[in-house]
């Protein structure tokens, strides 16, 4: 049997400890420290301590489950508007080796969402909704915090509590690790130069700070002061560090509605790869929701991201 309490300073460096063996062995997985969950997480101007829950067998520290609303995500709790009726789970930790546990701390963060109005829970969501100022960089610095298609046990025991698969999310990669672009991105990036300048598009950058992700730079195409379409892009410090080697992430790629249709998507992800390969990156990854058809084609057949890593969002109504 567990005992469940809120969390308290001391548990954090323990609570690293079974966070690595627990993510151990999904998909790019990076050792932390006390100091990352503290820095990512429990020190977050949005954090709400009442929605952790940590699992204590003894004095052990066991495990921990991270709970709370759907947000707007804004950094200062005073203008944050809550959701309660969506609740989210942002993270479940528990031991493959404790696998009541999970069941344990699952249960018990149902229960603490339905008490505060929740009538749906999510299980492993998108950093879009619900986990984005939590865990970025440490548990995938620009994936989802979530449930990796490789968790069968816990997706096993979420799905006999009742939980639906409701959303798939996929990382694809480009692998630049002998320093160079995929062949076909120089033709194609030419034809879309070109198309850009009759258009009379011009590029420019500027750096990008947040509380959320490690810093990026932007880059973007502007037809006067209008942006026509953007994206952002940054090392993942915390898997260079683990792993040494130089794995950037793409944020936010966007085209205005009225500039759709004529490439510039294509083109300005070109534009970030070329420019995170001349600042020494070996691969660049993102995140994108697999029901999204077009951004899913665009990166996968268009432009020829490999598939990597699966995460899933699992649903439960409550009422």
């Amino acid at each position: 049997m567990y005992e469940l309490r809120n969390l308290r300073a001391e548990d954090i460096p323990v609570l690293a400890e079974v966070w690595n063996e627990c993510f151990a062995d999904t998909p790019n997985f990076v050792e932390v420290g006390g100091t990352d969950l503290e820095g990512r997480a429990f020190s977050q101007p949005c954090f709400d301590p009442k929605g952790v829950l940590v699992a204590v067998a003894g004095v052990r520290v066991a495990g921990l489950v991270h709970f709370g609303p759907r947000t707007n995500l804004w950094s200062h709790r005073a203008a944050r508007r809550p959701t309660p009726e969506e609740g989210h789970i942002y993270v479940l930790v528990a031991s493959p080796s404790t696998p009541d546990l999970a069941c344990e701390l699952l249960v018990a963060a149902e229960k603490r969402l339905g008490l505060d109005g929740a009538k749906r829970v999510l299980l492993g969501t998108s950093w879009v909704y619900g986990a984005q100022p939590y865990y970025n960089g440490i548990a995938g610095a620009y994936e989802i915090p979530g449930l990796s298609s490789t968790w069968r046990e816990t997706i096993g025991m979420a799905q006999k509590r009742g939980y639906l698969p409701v959303a798939e999310y996929g990382t694809p990669e480009i692998d630049m690790s002998e320093g160079a672009l995929p062949p076909a991105f120089g033709p194609m990036a030419e034809e879309l130069r070109a198309r850009a300048r009759e258009c009379r598009l011009r590029p420019g950058t500027r750096p990008v700070e947040s509380l959320f992700f490690p810093p990026r730079v932007s880059v973007e195409l502007l037809h006067g002061r209008e942006v026509v379409a953007t994206t952002a892009y940054g090392l993942w410090p915390e898997y260079h560090r683990h792993y040494r080697r130089r794995l950037y992430g793409l944020t936010n790629v966007h085209v205005a509605p009225r500039w759709r249709g004529r490439g510039f998507g294509k083109l300005i992800v070109i534009e970030a790869v070329n420019a995170a390969l001349r600042e020494g990156a070996e691969g660049v990854h993102l995140h994108v929701w697999r029901g999204n058809k077009t951004a899913w084609n665009l990166y996968h057949r268009a432009l020829g991201f490999q598939p990597k890593c699966t995460w899933l969002t699992l649903e439960k109504r409550l009422a």
